[in-house]
């Protein structure tokens, strides 16, 4: 006997054998068993997720002479007729190489007889939206007025392109991609029926990688089986071009921990395996989506395997949301950039290091991801008591403070708040307003944590030592533009100036200080 490929040996053959698909078996199977049969249907999915074999079914259930509650019995005549191809009146066109009028032309004439052994005759048009626009046209004539015996099934999916006058006239199902875990179930399911060997590990990789469809899952298996041993983790990690769970682990592990050098080495250890590397960075992305679920839900939604997944929930805890967020982002940044070079290591390695080193970053996602990682390591206590600083020297007093260099009075210098900051202060809330309006929002963004004081009849706006020489730069562009805002909304015309709160030593009237701005330059201990 020939040998059958595992898609076409195990295809179902009653809809309760239909694999993720129940929200549309069951409401056919009912209508089967009712005798309410629609005359057209349309299924709409991606590859692999059941269209055709649910439309074969339904050819013999509605056909056959011994239906079990709705199914088939494939065994009567009829059903092992239409089973074997011998019964001509269930017909499958494969609309993307039938796509012209005539084809239709043909299928209408001959839908006009009736069927020559069966109750129903079945048309099932497989990838309709390569019709063309005539042959759409003359189809909707016939699913119109459509023969008492005959029934359409129209399978698709690009749903689409579907005319709307087409789709309308048939009762609608859309075929969901099948989770990984019911891949699983029915691999592993296959696996002992046909004696195969097959690690728990190698099958959930092969039914992640069939991002959904069945068909693409079994396709895979086929050729695993083949090698002649055991199908391992090893031998389905070489064939899909994916690297081991410890490798992913690996660099998640890297970059959690900020060791460029490991990160790398992680990926320079795929590359030597002659895995390809876009893959592998794919399941990293992975990886790190499972560990941003369960910090953002408390819950772990992973096709890896229960030892890596309880690895990946001790290294999700070296990270915050906004890290992960981030590193998701830069990853997939870097998986679009290295489709067009020709050194895509390069690309890689140099997103990993970017993860490593995120406090060399100015932007804004990086700094989110610094804040949420400071916090975080508040949050865990992770912070050493800093080292005791050796007392200061004191210089020996002057015998005589220069004459010719008399200090100024601090009060002189900086004047409590006076009646023109109060008034800014007041209309603050608007000249905010106005720069989001303007899309500033990167000025935006620093002046929501800054203090307005008088610094010698000018208008101070004060950060904290560390955001001033952050950003101070970028504030200092936007003077003109800041005096502009005070004098329309304010009516006040006066200088405005930036400066650190520690100009203002203990004389000057000091905001409330945020904790992160004192902890900001505290030695942070390693994360066991």
């Amino acid at each position: 006997m020939a040998y059958q490929a595992l898609y076409r040996k195990w295809r179902p053959l009653t809809f309760d054998d239909v694999v993720g698909q129940r929200h549309v078996t069951e409401t056919i199977k009912n209508e089967v068993k009712n005798g309410n049969i629609g005359h057209a249907f349309l299924f709409c999915g991606t590859r692999g997720t059941g269209k055709t074999t649910t439309a074969r079914i339904f050819s013999r259930a509605i056909n056959c002479e011994n239906p079990q509650n709705g199914n088939p019995c494939n065994k009567c005549p009829t059903c092992r007729g239409i089973l074997d191809g011998s019964i001509m009146d269930i017909t499958e066109i494969d609309a993307a190489s039938n796509s012209g009028v005539d084809n239709i032309r043909s299928l209408r004439e001959e839908a006009s007889y009736t069927a020559a052994i069966t109750k129903y005759k079945v048309y099932i048009i497989d990838e309709v939206h390569a019709l063309s626009a005539g042959a759409f046209n003359a189809l909707l004539k016939l699913l119109e007025e459509p023969p008492e015996h005959v029934k359409f099934v129209l399978a698709t999916t690009e749903a689409h392109k579907v005319m709307d006058t087409i789709s309308s006239r048939c009762q609608r199902f859309d075929f969901k991609r099948i989770t990984a875990e019911d891949i699983y179930d029915r691999l592993e399911y296959i696996c002992n029926a046909e004696g195969i060997q097959a690690e728990e590990r190698a099958l959930r990789m092969i039914a992640s990688a069939a991002d959904g469809s069945m068909r693409d899952a079994l396709s895979c298996l086929d050729p695993c089986v083949a090698a002649g041993k055991e199908v391992d983790t090893d031998f389905v990690a070489d064939f899909l071009g994916q690297a081991q769970g410890t490798s992913v682990l690996a660099l998640c592990g890297a970059i959690a921990g900020e060791d460029a050098a490991a990160a790398v080495d992680a990926l320079e250890t795929v590359a030597a395996r002659g895995r390809a590397l876009a893959p592998f960075v794919e399941t990293v992305i992975k990886a790190l989506r499972d560990m941003l679920v369960l910090r953002s839900t408390g819950k772990m939604n992973s096709d890896f395997s229960p030892e890596e997944q309880e690895e990946l929930k001790r290294i999700s805890k070296g990270f915050s949301v906004e890290k992960l967020l981030y590193s998701i982002k830069t990853l997939s940044e870097a998986l679009a950039s290295a489709k067009y070079t020709s050194l895509p290591a390069v690309v890689f390695q140099s997103a990993a290091i970017k993860l490593c080193i995120a406090h060399n970053d100015g932007g804004y996602d990086a700094l989110l991801a610094r804040v949420g990682e400071l916090e975080r390591k508040i949050a865990d206590g992770a912070f050493a008591a800093a080292p005791a600083k050796p007392a200061a020297v004191q210089p020996p007093p002057p015998e005589e403070p220069p004459e010719e260099l008399p200090l100024e009075p601090e009060k002189e210098i900086y004047a409590p708040q006076s009646e023109f900051v109060e008034k800014i202060k007041d209309k603050w809330p608007e000249i905010m307003d106005n720069i989001a309006a303007d899309f500033n929002i990167t000025l935006y963004t620093y002046l929501s944590n800054c203090s307005l004081r008088d610094f010698r009849g000018k208008l101070a706006i004060t950060f904290s030592d560390a955001t001033f020489a952050a950003f101070r730069g970028e504030v200092k562009d936007s003077i003109d533009y800041l005096q502009k805002l005070v004098k329309k909304h304010c009516g006040i015309d006066c200088a405005v100036t930036v400066k650190a709160d520690s100009d203002f030593g203990k004389g000057g009237p000091v905001r409330q200080k945020d904790p992160l701005d004192d902890l900001i330059n505290l030695p942070i201990t390693e994360i066991e």
